[in-house]
């Protein structure tokens, strides 16, 4: 039996994009903006045409383009189905009035049972005979989970999914939100609307997470904090301009000047940041948005993050790259600086909070926008559109290691381990109109010893027999999916195994950050990569077992593992799940 590779790929379209609670009790710890679900490197978006079906013959888009929802009947937590209701259409109002974006959003109407044909209240008993990818209702429900049952524990406020994708065309067909109405009373209204923002995100494009100024406000262990603040007042700073699709809500920390009026940063998500802005305008562009489109306001920077090796620069995937103009103010700000004049918040009508108030020393944290490498434009590419003029300041950082699986940040399933994980480009100059182009960032702390080469010597399926390495290396090998294997990896669910055809073995005496590369130089098929340690079970190694220190299993040819290890003896497995290969295996550790 081997791995079920389309099962394996499926699974994470249907994943539950979720925002959790992070710094509250519920949450047992404390994915960047652009599309959440890709195609061979092509965006899913919705239909910008007429698209019905189901028992009901109920359309998800209709004829204009217009995605079309339609919400329960029933209350949300504390919330009565009208003041729930009203707050879906105010967000969705939000998105559809995005000046950069071509979409829009409408309500139409409750949720209707297909049976019945009458609005119904969906409850876990009923849930999921409207989120059935195989007996779709054509409906986009948007489901009040008044009590929890729905979504059970483990803090997760709110959860969307698509429900029907069409993969030839690129389509997101039909989606579904829930929001956990058990947190409503806990949180607060406003809150909870920022909760309803984020899920409603991820619907609207749908669109990933980001991180950009959430992670320094929330204080978080894996972000570069600035210096001469404290928690307090980094949240104070940070904090109302935290991104929308940020993954985590968190709590405001002793020593906040807002505390008082916002015990955590949900009500700052509650608008729309310009991360997010740009990230809807980029799947949905109106026309001038593209610095390429004539006339265009706004200007754009592109580029690679590389590991850079003496045969060659190896493009990396899942970086966060993030662009800060700071042709008006300085990046961090100064010691002192406040978001809000005197730390007074004003509100709108529904007692949101305003957005910050346009000022030199914050603008570096209003017009911040990021993206994550290899996503969209090619293997460890980015591009950043939609940017006002000016000088920016273009960096990569480290995304928060809790940053995975339903709050996930691009495409890994695992984080990649900066050995530095703030590195800035320096300076950059966007002018309107143009592409700055060629802004390509070298990822520090690796080793630049050349890499010895090696050829692969068979046969090597066994663990006795892996062949040794000396890294830095770059292996050049081959093989078939028909080559022995006696070692396999064990996924979870019954999604079969991975047959580990070429086994490489390497010794780290101190601990160190290893990179490894896998692509191929000739062939076609599907190749995947692992590395576990000596301390293995036997001859079947289940995916989630402790000695399992990273994989990466994706239908391309070429992967990526990156991963910090401690002194001791590793394995590295080369997969041929399909076809036949040469390949080339390069191995590098940090300095």
């Amino acid at each position: 039996m081997t791995r079920n590779k389309k099962l394996i790929r499926i699974l994470p379209l249907i994943a539950l994009f979720a925002l959790a609670v992070s710094g509250i009790v519920l949450s047992p710890s404390a994915r960047a903006g652009g599309p959440l679900i890709v195609n061979n490197g092509t965006p899913i978006r919705w239909p910008r045409g007429l698209t019905q079906g189901g028992p009901l013959n109920s359309q998800t888009v209709n004829a204009s383009g217009t995605v079309l929802y339609h919400v329960d009947s029933g209350p949300l937590g504390t919330l009565s189905n009208s003041e729930a209701t009203a707050l879906v259409d105010r967000i969705f109002g939000l998105y559809s009035s995005i000046p950069t974006a071509n979409i829009r959003f409408s309500n139409a109407g409750p949720i209707i049972d297909p049976d019945s044909r009458q609005p119904v209240d969906v409850n876990s008993s009923n849930f999921g005979k409207f989120t059935s990818s195989t007996r779709p209702t054509f409906q986009n429900p948007i489901v009040f989970d008044s009590d929890g049952s729905i979504t059970g524990g483990g803090g997760v406020l709110g959860f969307f999914g698509p429900l029907q994708l069409d993969g030839i065309n690129n389509f997101q067909v039909e989606g579904f939100v829930v929001l956990n109405g058990a947190f409503v009373a806990q949180l607060g209204k406003i809150p909870f609307l920022g909760v309803f923002t984020h899920e409603f995100g991820h619907f609207a494009g749908p669109l990933d997470h980001s991180q950009i100024n959430g992670n320094i406000a929330a204080n978080s262990a894996s972000a570069s904090l600035p210096p001469g603040f404290n928690s307090g007042q980094i949240f104070d700073l940070y904090a109302p301009f935290t991104e929308t699709v940020y993954p985590f809500i968190f709590n405001a920390p002793v020593g906040s000047q807002l505390r008082n009026s916002f015990k955590d940063s949900g009500a700052f998500i509650a608008s729309l940041d310009m991360d997010t802005k740009n990230a809807l305008s980029s799947l949905y562009p109106a026309p001038g948005f593209f610095a390429s489109d004539p006339g265009s306001p706004n200007g754009a920077i592109e580029g690679r993050v590389v590991v850079r090796t003496s045969t060659g620069d190896i493009p990396v995937n899942g970086i966060d790259v993030i662009a800060r103009r700071i042709s008006k103010g300085a990046y961090p700000p100064a010691p002192g600086t406040v978001s809000f004049p005197n730390n007074q918040v004003p509100l709108d009508a529904d007692g949101v909070p305003l957005p910050p108030p346009a000022q030199d020393a914050t603008d570096s944290l209003a017009t911040a926008s990021s993206a994550v490498t290899g996503v969209q434009f090619g293997p460890g590419r980015y591009r950043l559109d939609g940017l006002p003029p000016g000088d920016y300041m273009v960096e990569v950082v480290q995304i928060n290691p809790n940053a995975t699986g339903g709050s996930g940040i691009g495409p890994l399933d695992t984080q990649v381990p900066l050995i530095v994980k703030e590195q800035t480009l320096g300076s950059v100059t966007v002018n309107a109109g143009q592409m700055a182009g060629g802004t390509d960032i070298v990822l520090a702390g690796f080793s630049n010893a050349p890499l010895v080469a090696v050829s692969e010597r068979e046969p090597n399926e066994k663990a006795a027999k892996a062949q040794s390495l000396a890294i830095p290396a770059e292996v050049t090998g081959s093989g078939t999916d028909q080559d022995a294997a006696k070692l396999r990896v064990i996924f979870p669910g019954g999604q079969g195994v991975g047959l580990l055809n070429d086994l490489y073995t390497f010794t780290l005496t101190a601990p160190k950050t290893v990179f490894l590369s896998l692509d191929p130089i000739s062939g076609s098929g599907d190749m995947d990569l692992y590395i576990f340690s000596d301390a293995f079970p036997g001859k079947k190694i289940p995916l989630g077992d402790a000695s399992m220190m990273g994989f990466g299993a994706t239908e391309s040819a070429s992967e990526q593992v990156a991963v910090q290890l401690p002194a001791g003896n590793y394995f590295i497995g080369v997969s041929i799940f399909a076809g036949s290969f040469n390949y080339r295996l390069r191995v590098i550790q940090s300095q």
